[in-house]
C-alpha cells in the first residue's frame, strides 16, 4: 500500500512538471501566433499593395513548386537561387506565414512519446470546461 501511494505521488510530480512544460510551450505558441497576426494586420493597414504583392508572389511560387511535383519535367528553383530564402524573410516580416508550421529544432524520435502524450491528455480532460460564449474549451 505504501509502495502504491509512493508511486502515485511520483507520477503526480511527473505529470505536474510535464504540464508546466506543455503550458509554457503552448503559451509561446499563442504569443507567436498573436505576433504574426499583429504583423499581418499592420502590413495590410500600412501597405495593402505590398501585402497583396507578397501574397500573390507566394501563391505563384507555391503553384510552380506544386506543378513541379506533379510533373517533374517542369523547372524547380535551384539550390543557389536565393528567391525562396528572401521571400521567406519578407513573408515573415509581413506576418504572411503560419508560425506553428515552422520547425526550429529537431530531435531524434522518442519511443512511446505519442502514448505518453495521449495518457497526459486523457488525464487533463476533467480539468477542461466548454464555454459556449467563447466557443473554446
Amino acid at each position: 500500500n505504501k509502495i502504491y501511494s509512493a508511486a502515485i505521488a511520483k507520477t503526480q510530480k511527473i505529470w505536474t512538471a510535464y504540464l508546466d512544460s506543455i503550458m509554457k510551450v503552448g503559451q509561446m505558441q499563442i504569443l507567436r501566433r498573436q505576433i504574426t497576426n499583429e504583423l499581418n494586420y499592420s502590413c495590410r493597414f500600412d501597405s495593402k499593395h505590398l501585402a497583396a504583392a507578397l501574397e500573390n508572389l507566394n501563391k505563384a511560387i507555391l503553384a510552380d513548386i506544386e506543378a513541379h511535383y506533379q510533373n517533374p519535367s517542369l523547372p524547380y528553383p535551384k539550390e543557389d537561387n536565393t528567391l525562396l530564402y528572401e521571400i521567406t524573410a519578407y513573408l515573415e516580416a509581413a506576418g504572411i506565414h503560419n508560425p506553428l508550421n515552422k520547425i526550429y529544432i529537431t530531435t531524434k524520435r522518442l519511443p512511446y512519446f505519442p502514448t505518453v502524450n495521449f495518457l497526459f491528455l486523457i488525464s487533463q480532460f476533467p480539468k477542461l470546461q466548454y464555454n459556449r460564449n467563447l466557443g473554446i474549451v
